[in-house]
């Protein structure tokens, strides 16, 4: 069978870009990545030339339409997602999507419209992390009982968040156009998206606080928390953001996880050993157990293994898992967390912008 043919739309977020560029460059089964898009010519030009002998153009609604071109990686900015999609759906051709799904839920249904037409898959790495589908495998195995709370928190410093790679600035990244939104949105929407998946359960209401505690300079937020109440009664908490004073990894992780059971914990921190560790009351969890990977498995496969899950459910003619409408969802528990901090109470779900 033929390669499904990949054409990587913007280089906007170069975190997420290079390593899927990257992972498909070492060679990944059925999938080949043919050219690559971003209206910087000197910032494409460099990586067309360094991974793609030269094949990249500034014009991305070009490259959209290529007929050589299967399917898109969309990594550009986050407004411009909706119009992206919307034209990759119109030329029959499958997306894998960057986070978060849009600025806007007006654009994100314009999204989960387009999704009817084509696959489109939310590139969601925290429910790929080696470590973290063990512990997902041992939840559902009943290793902690029945989940009633859960807390996520990340804090990285502003300035490690910058343009594309090497510059001194953090350009679209703090554009409330472009952007959406600050810290809280920037990572909040990987935790509200695995606390969905984790939980298994939606929101009915939130309460936040959002705010800018370190840098004044900032047009958008660099501090956000979020507790919300799911369906299932369980209560879990977001804190997302660009507040730290300093770069911590590796001596301590910047991201932490507790989910509590009724029969036990689950720890997480993927970037800090160990990666997670289980402990439940009754056998066979009742001994505690530690859990590392070593290479690539530590994080850097997730790329692989979410590449290999797009190509997979292309071929498969099946629904991708997280879907458009996991990415909606995502944003919609971000958004209500935005409002909830600016009206002072508490917003209940389902929850739309403005009444719109």
């Amino acid at each position: 069978m033929s390669s499904l043919r990949i054409g990587l739309v913007g280089l906007h977020n170069h975190y997420h870009a290079i390593p899927f560029a990257d992972e498909l460059q070492k060679g990944i089964d059925g999938l080949e990545l043919v050219a690559v898009s971003d209206e910087r010519e000197w910032l494409v030009k460099k990586f067309g030339d360094e991974r793609l002998k030269g094949d990249w153009t500034t014009d991305s609604e070009a490259l959209i339409k290529r007929q050589d071109i299967d399917a898109v990686i969309i990594t550009s900015y986050t407004s411009a997602h909706a119009d992206q999609v919307e034209l990759a759906a119109r030329h029959g051709k499958h997306v894998l999507l960057d986070k978060p799904i849009s600025t806007t839920l007006a654009d994100a249904d314009r999204i989960v419209a387009a999704s009817q037409k084509v696959k489109v898959m939310l590139a969601y790495l925290l429910r790929f992390i080696p470590a973290y589908r063990e512990a997902y495998e041992a939840k559902q195995k009943g290793a902690i009982g029945r989940l009633v709370s859960g807390t996520y928190s990340i804090r990285v410093p502003a300035e490690f968040i910058k343009d594309y790679p090497g510059a001194d600035h953090m350009g679209w990244y703090i554009d409330p156009i472009k952007g959406g939104g600050g810290g809280f949105l920037d990572h909040g929407v990987h935790f509200t998206d695995f606390f969905r998946w984790f939980f298994g359960s939606d929101p009915v209401s939130v309460v936040a606080t959002v705010g800018n505690l370190t840098y004044p300079e900032l047009k958008t937020d660099d501090y956000g928390i979020a507790t919300y109440t799911l369906k299932d009664g369980s209560i879990v908490t977001v804190e997302s953001t660009w507040h730290a004073g300093g770069w911590f990894a590796p001596l301590t992780s910047p991201d932490r996880a507790t989910v509590n059971g009724t029969k036990g914990e689950i720890e997480f921190h993927y970037q800090k050993s160990p990666q997670i560790e289980i402990q439940g009351i009754e056998d066979p969890w009742r001994e505690r157990r530690y859990v590392d990977y070593v290479g690539g498995k530590r994080y850097e496969d997730c790329y692989r293994d979410l590449l290999i899950e797009f190509r997979d459910v292309i071929r498969g003619n099946r629904a991708p898992v997280p879907s458009a409408a996991d990415g909606r969802a995502a944003l919609e528990m971000v958004l209500a967390a935005y409002e909830a901090s600016r009206s002072g109470r508490r917003v209940t779900f389902p929850f739309r912008a403005g009444g719109k």
